[in-house]
């Protein structure tokens, strides 16, 4: 065969197979039992590439948070000025707010900045990636570094899974329930209080169980509240002063403000009632909860009783909640369809917040990027792009602030770089973030937080001219 007939020949063959690809897309052409599968245009145009290293990815980003420095005062001014509004509207790590509003986090802003003078707390939702304080325990620390605060918030009586920031160890067994996730039981009520959970103590007056709490990634704490409902009687007691409760059917509170900043207390507590947490903090200063939800989609705060969740909220003065949730959805969504579905049901649970504590700002954590195999090869789940199109739409609709992961650590395919990385910043399920991992995604987060808290201090210098 003549040279050109078999350049003709390849050439029509890779015609045909592109033609092939083009019309079944990623589909397959059953042939008795078996399925003989093509890739999609799109796999083919990807097939080929390297992607690039975390550490690469991340840099990049990094970057675009820095204004350059400048000699006159007059140029500084101009800088900055263009530097935010190149960053508000096109730097991948920005948050998406309503209305284009950077107006919207300046309350939560204000709030940080009388952290002083009084506690702001902060309520971090999410499902198994912020498992064992990951991301939380991160941000809590920068903010305490910078605002002030103590311990590490909210925590269950029962700790399902074991944090870095602090120890838990409960005398005695007794039964957990939850509104969301895979974690346990379900109540035979709603009223799981805002940490979506609680405990039921169930013993006598005079014989108890005891709680004893050690932090760790947090600063000494010197105030302690415990929250129930549903009380028959309770008795706690906390380095000899006791306190009780008793025929108390909706949310309610025992408090200790303690002589000395403790790194260690024990809680002991006798009788009958639902325990909805204790929250481990300072009278002042900035606290951050990690609540995480195991097998979670998020959309399951409109199952909890509002009453509950507002008490606690109100009483801690919540200034700011996080929900960082999607990824959960992903493995059930086939279609468009299932995508909307989810966001619709999200939206509500976006309402549910606003409900009840209309003071805070809340922000979206969209999920992270997510490998699966198509078609032997490892990659970027087919609906993860289209989700978080349409959750960071939903979210901006719906009243608060998006914050896109996905973006944030590289988009597409990214995950194989943060699996890659040594030490690894992601495990081998390329889904969940190593402690390594999470702290430098808690980092890009946290960063671009700081951008628009140095813009709104940068306005208020302006308007004071």
């Amino acid at each position: 065969m003549k040279a050109h007939s078999i350049f003709l020949f390849i050439a029509g063959v890779i015609g045909l197979l592109s033609v092939v690809c083009l019309v079944l897309d990623g589909q397959g052409v059953n042939i008795g039992i078996y399925t003989l599968r093509f890739p999609s245009v799109d796999d083919m145009m990807r097939g080929n590439e390297h992607h690039v290293s975390a550490d690469s990815l991340v840099l990049q980003v990094e970057q675009t948070m820095e204004i350059a420095p400048v000699d006159s005062a007059s140029l500084a001014r101009e800088d900055s000025l263009r530097f935010y509004k190149d960053f508000f509207e096109n730097n991948i790590a920005r948050f998406h707010l309503p209305n284009d509003s950077v107006e919207y986090l300046f309350p939560l802003f204000e709030s940080l900045d009388n952290a002083m003078t009084q506690h702001v707390h902060i309520m971090h939702y999410g499902d198994s990636q912020i498992e064992g304080d990951r991301i939380t325990g991160y941000l809590r620390l920068r903010l305490q570094e910078r605002f002030g605060g103590a311990g590490p918030g909210l925590l269950p009586l029962v700790q399902p899974i074991g944090a870095t920031s602090v120890a838990q160890r409960l005398s005695d067994t007794i039964p957990s329930y939850y509104a969301g996730g895979m974690m346990g039981d379900r109540a035979s009520h709603n009223d799981y209080g805002a940490m979506a959970q609680f405990a039921r103590l169930e013993t006598p007056l005079d014989s108890g169980i005891t709680l004893t709490i050690t932090t760790r990634r947090s600063s000494p704490f010197r105030r302690i509240i415990l929250y129930a409902s549903d009380v028959d009687s309770l008795n706690a007691e906390i380095g000899g002063t006791k306190k009780s409760i008793a025929n108390r059917d909706k949310t309610c509170s025992l408090s200790w403000i303690l002589r000395k900043d403790l790194k260690k207390v024990s809680v002991a507590m006798a009788g009958k009632a639902n325990i909805l947490g204790l929250a481990v903090d300072g009278e002042t200063g900035v606290t951050a909860s990690n609540i995480p939800m195991r097998g979670s989609d998020g959309t399951f705060f409109t199952r909890i009783s509002k009453s509950a969740v507002k008490y606690m909220l109100d009483d801690l003065n919540t200034r700011l909640v996080l929900l960082e949730f999607g990824g959960n959805a992903l493995p059930c969504i086939r279609d468009s369809v299932g995508v909307e579905k989810f966001c619709k049901g999200f939206a509500k649970q976006i309402r549910y917040i606003n409900d009840v504590c209309p003071e805070a700002r809340i922000i979206v954590i969209g999920p992270a990027d997510m490998s699966t195999k198509i078609n032997g090869r490892l990659q970027t789940h087919s609906m993860l792009p289209r989700l978080v199109s349409r959750l960071r739409e939903t979210t901006v609709e719906t009243g608060a602030a998006y914050w896109d992961m996905y973006d944030a650590m590289g988009g597409y395919n990214s995950m194989l770089s943060w699996v890659e990385h040594k030490p690894q910043w992601a495990a081998t399920d390329y889904i969940h973030f190593t402690p390594k991992g999470a702290d430098r995604i808690a980092e890009l987060l946290w960063k671009s937080l700081m951008v628009y808290y140095d813009y709104a201090c940068f306005m208020r210098k302006e308007d004071h001219k």
